[in-house]
Order: C-alpha cells, then structure tokens, then sequence
C-alpha cells in the first residue's frame, strides 16, 4: 500500500506545517473578534463563568473575614472579579491559540477527507508553487476549506457559506463566491467545463497557444530577449521550447499549461462542480503527460518560471515566484520532498 500523508495541514493562511498552536492565531481571533459583535457576545458568556466565581468568592470570604463595611465588600468582589478576568484571559488565549488546529481537525471529520496516496501528493505537488504562495493547503484536493465537502446538514445550516462558517477559526468560503471566482478566471461552470479544460492543456494549453501565436508574430524576437532577460536564461532556452521532433512534441510552456490544468480542475472540486473521483481521474492524465516530459521538479518549475515571464512580463513576478519555490524547498510541507516519479 502506498504510504499516507498527514491529513492535517497549514492553516489557510500561514505556511507552517502542520499547523500548531501559537499564541499568533489569539491575537489574529481577537481582532477578528473585535469586528463582530455577534462574536464579542458569544466571548462574554465564557468570561464571565470563569470570572465570576472569583468574584463571588472574593465578597464571600470578606465577611468570611469580619469585614462588615459593605463598600469593602464590594471592593473585594471588584478585586476578585479582576483576578477573574486575568484568569479568563490567559485560559481563552490559550484556547484561541490551539483553535485554527482543532478547527482544521473538526473540518477533517465532517468531511471525511482521507490521507493522500504518494501518488497523488506527486499530482497535487505539480501545483505546490501556487497553493504556497497563496499559503492554501496542497495535500489535498480542496486548496481551501469548502462547503462541497461538508455533510449536507451543515450545509443546510450554513446555506453554503451564505450564512456564516461552521468554526470561527477556519475562513470557508460560500459556494456562491467560489463558483464566481472559477468562472471568471478559468470558465468553468459546468462539469463539462472542467473535462474541456484538461482537453485543450493536452492537446495545446492556453499558455502554449498565446507563446506560438507570439512566437510566429512580428515580436518573436523582442518576445524571446525579454523572457530570457527576466529569467536570466540564455535566448536559446527560451527557443529551444518551440523545438520539438516526431518523438517527442515542442514542449512550448507545457510545464504552466499543466500547473494551470491542475489548479482549475481542483477549482471546480472545490467550487462543487466535481466529485473526489471524478478530479483524481482527470487530473491523472495532466499529471502523467508532465511526468513523461519532464525528468525533474527543477525542470518543471524552470519552464513554468519561464512561462510566468512570458504571461506577465514582470520581474517582479519572476522574482517573487522564484522565491516562493525556495522557500517551499526549505518547508516541510509534503510537496518539498515528495520525489519525482521513476521511469
């Protein structure tokens, strides 16, 4: 049997892997505590069971103690009533701080999302450049939690996301914003959609289409001194992508045409719009067409740096995405050391 990955992941959000308790994640609920008056109530209840026994006991133990001045009393349950809430605070800290992990491990029950296979941590790693950048999960399908994989009753409840989150300390995202974002950026709405996508990368993807197009253009030349420029590779790499022979196609951007593939098909798992066996099925044939072209994690990710050149035209962007591969190779996420298929 093939070995598992953790379940438990980063928090959306944060690069640390796995997620633990840390006393950022009390000051980050507490702002967003602070934001939302139905919450600062919910806070009260809790603080004020922890608090008020000390309070009582306090103006209990002043008479207790012959104190018979009943302003003294009073003063005693103030002062008690402060040790309370001290008390309260730093025990609700606490909690706060472990919350975004046990959020992350009641989310992991209701859905009922299983470990990974090595294999598929190898298919969703392809896609590990983004999902780190934008600090998302990586070892599994969703990227980010989801109302899709949630039993229907919380759905029911929560109307998709329309009507709040079932934890306080795990951002899930409505449907609704989800399926509206997927549109715009890759056109899916459908599950046909979806199986089209993953047809078009194998066959010519959008990223490859817009390099031949320019690369047979009156700007091919300025096209390729400028995309080996920002990535501070030789002109001919960036020609010899157009270069193929009858055994083995021009690459062209393959490597980000696959990367794009990989997100949007999990984008529509996410969105709804796919079933966990219907996204592994079609994200085994794009994960299996970059295994048998490329020979490594460092050549994929060159040529999906090169194509990021090429689609922004920004060394900034060139920068910023060779810097989060590094960072990613240094990390203990499962997506640093899972090893390039053999053969």
């Amino acid at each position: 049997m093939a070995e598992a990955v953790n379940a438990l992941q980063n928090h959306p959000g944060d690069v640390e892997y796995p997620v633990r308790s840390r006393r950022r994640y009390t000051r980050a609920l507490e702002a967003k505590r602070k934001a939302d008056p139905a919450e600062m109530r919910r806070r009260a209840l809790p603080v004020t069971l922890i608090a008020a026994p000390f309070g009582i006991a306090a103006f209990v133990l002043s008479f207790i103690w012959d104190v018979t001045d009943i302003g003294l009393n009073f003063f005693a349950f103030f002062v008690g009533m402060c040790l309370g809430l001290l008390v309260a605070s730093i025990i609700l800290a606490g909690r706060d701080a472990g919350a975004p992990r046990r959020a992350q491990l009641a989310y992991i029950a209701a859905s009922g999302r299983q470990p990974l296979t090595a294999r598929q941590q190898q298919i969703l790693a392809l896609d590990a450049a983004s999902d780190f950048a934008t600090r998302g999960w990586n070892s599994s399908l969703a990227f980010t939690p989801t109302f899709a994989e949630l039993p229907q009753e919380l759905r029911a409840k929560h109307r998709d996301g329309e009507e709040g989150a079932p934890w306080f300390a795990l951002p899930v995202a409505s449907l609704k914003q989800l399926r509206s974002a997927l549109d715009e950026q890759f056109k899916i709405v459908t599950k046909g959609d979806a199986e089209l996508l993953v047809a078009d990368t194998l066959t010519l993807g959008y990223n490859s289409q817009r390099f031949v197009e320019i690369a047979h253009s009156e700007g091919a030349e300025h096209m390729m001194s400028r995309v080996a420029a920002l990535t501070d590779l030789p002109v001919f790499d960036i020609q010899d992508l157009l270069r193929g022979t009858e055994e083995q196609p021009a690459r062209l951007l393959l490597a980000a045409d696959i990367e794009r593939g990989i997100g949007g098909i999990r984008y529509a798992y996410v969105a709804g719009y796919l079933t966990a066996d219907e996204t592994w099925a079609l994200l085994e044939p794009l994960a299996e067409k970059a295994f048998a072209t490329y020979r490594s994690w460092d050549e994929y990710w060159r040529e999906v740096v090169i194509a990021t050149a090429f689609r922004t035209d920004s060394l900034q962007a060139v920068q910023s995405q060779r810097d989060a591969l590094a960072e990613l190779r240094t990390s203990r996420w499962p997506a640093a050391s899972v090893p390039w298929p053999s053969g």
